[in-house]
């Protein structure tokens, strides 16, 4: 299964699953630091609110309140990409 990677900062990955973007009626974006590691990560709904669906495990709280400003600051491009995905031309 693919796991896009959308952005990388401060060390921070998000990504979103295939399976929840072809599949899941709210869109969402994964948290990890370092990896993409389905276990471990943090889980945020970017849909109606930036809302923490999953703390997981692979982040701080302050890391995880990192990520959420990161999330808030680039929601547009993320939900953008998430609802262009497995789309053609």
């Amino acid at each position: 299964m693919m796991t896009p990677k959308i952005l990388e900062e401060n060390g921070l990955i998000f990504w979103f699953h295939s399976f929840d973007a072809l599949h899941e009626k709210r869109a969402s974006v994964h948290v990890g630091k370092g990896t993409q590691d389905d276990v471990s990560d943090a889980k945020v709904w970017l849909e109606p609110t930036v809302e923490v669906m999953r703390e997981g495990r692979a982040l701080k709280p302050k890391e995880l309140r990192k990520a959420l400003k990161i999330i808030e600051k680039n929601k547009e491009q993320m939900l953008a990409e998430w609802r262009n995905y497995g789309k053609t031309d």
